[in-house]
């Protein structure tokens, strides 16, 4: 019995500690074009606060590091948890904030605004549920579950430059590049752009064996690698904007 016991607690923590890291860098060969600036048309407050913005379609720092790049591994066999906390997609100065955010398939996210103006929610969504919805003020909270993987557009009707992205994978182990500063806040685009960061990205404790790392980018489409996570320790995947390829528009 203690054998049976001792074997039964051996194979628990294999189990555990089968897992690795997978680490790597996305890099823009090349000169990356330059960012087009953003203008408001309409309300005062978006007018003020997004003057001297500009788009955040395609971010490459000094360092040749693409931003908001969602990286993801795919992993058979493995169910797909909830976050324990919400994740929400807010509207400041005028822009989706952040501009991509990543959540595992059948998450809810919160949709709301920070802005004293009026917004119009609307996706563009293919295999989810479409919302158009109108958020007036703050305070207000739309659910929004997404029950299918996708890159999902979002843009707002009422300030036509306002875009950003909500995109859903069916995976436990997902990240975007660029997206946050040491102290957790979503790092700006122009602190990104001057920044010398690589793209740099971790998936931790990915369960070992085949899996496949997929790069989705708004601009530049989607890459993947087949790979063999190790049973400890990082594995390497690097990417370069050249890898990605968009789909053909139907």
């Amino acid at each position: 019995m203690k054998t049976l016991i001792a074997l039964l607690g051996f194979g628990m923590l294999a189990s555990v500690a089968l897992a690795g890291n997978i680490t790597g860098t996305v890099l823009y060969e090349g000169d990356a074009p330059a960012r087009p600036e953003l203008t408001a048309t309409k309300d005062q407050h978006c007018i003020d606060a997004v003057k001297g913005t500009k788009s955040e379609a395609l971010v490459v720092s000094k360092g040749k590091g693409i931003k908001n790049v969602v990286i993801y591994a795919r992993v058979p066999r493995t169910k797909v948890t909830l976050p324990e906390e919400t994740p929400e997609m807010d509207q400041v100065g005028c822009a989706y904030y952040p501009h991509v955010l990543v959540v595992p398939v059948g998450a809810t996210v919160n949709l709301v605004s920070s802005d004293p103006v009026a917004h119009n929610v609307r996706s563009h969504a293919q295999k989810n549920e479409a919302v158009n919805t109108l958020i007036p003020k703050p305070g207000v909270v739309i659910p929004h579950k997404i029950e299918k993987a996708e890159e999902i557009k979002f843009t707002c009707d009422i300030h036509t430059w306002m875009t950003g992205y909500i995109v859903a994978v069916p995976s436990n182990f997902y990240t975007v590049t660029g997206g946050k500063d040491d102290k957790g806040k979503w790092l700006s685009s122009d602190a990104y752009e001057k920044s010398a960061d690589t793209g740099k990205y971790t998936l931790e404790n990915v369960p070992a064996g085949r899996a496949r790392v997929v790069a989705w980018h708004e601009e530049l489409g989607t890459a993947n690698k087949t790979v063999e996570v190790p049973a400890s320790g990082d594995l390497t995947v690097n990417f370069t904007s050249a890898d990605f390829k968009k789909k053909a528009k139907k």
